[in-house]
């Protein structure tokens, strides 16, 4: 993996650590932040190893499925699950949502199988 994948991966484990450490301290909002970050980071990696970069969350995403998804390489689902929690992530931290313990631990191991299969995608 190249040094900047390297980085994008290890900021994506860590806050995957952080999820988990939130969600066991019973700070959900904080665990569903870390969850995401650690999702679109891991995506970033993988990007990276491609050397194709996004400025936007949206972006990444997007390049993220036209890259791998679209070529066969990454199950569709499971971006769209990772995907799909930006939404619980902005509302809890620009709207001040609350969220419930159970959506938190859906978010943070959506991030779990997405960090684990980018992983194995990069050959990490």
């Amino acid at each position: 993996m190249s040094p900047r994948s390297e980085e994008f991966m290890a900021m994506a484990l860590g806050q995957l650590e952080a999820a988990r450490s939130s969600l066991s301290a019973g700070f959900p909002f904080q665990a569903v932040s870390s969850g995401y970050y650690a999702s679109l980071n891991a995506a970033r990696a993988a990007l990276s190893e491609e050397e194709l970069y996004a400025k936007t969350h949206r972006g990444t995403w997007d390049l993220f499925r036209q890259t791998f998804v679209a070529a066969g390489r990454f199950e569709e689902s499971l971006l769209t699950a990772a995907r799909k929690t930006q939404a619980d992530r902005e509302g809890v931290d620009y709207d001040a949502e609350r969220v419930s313990s159970e959506r938190a631990e859906e978010v943070v191991e959506i991030a779990d199988r997405y960090v684990a299969a980018v992983r194995e995608l990069v050959g990490d």
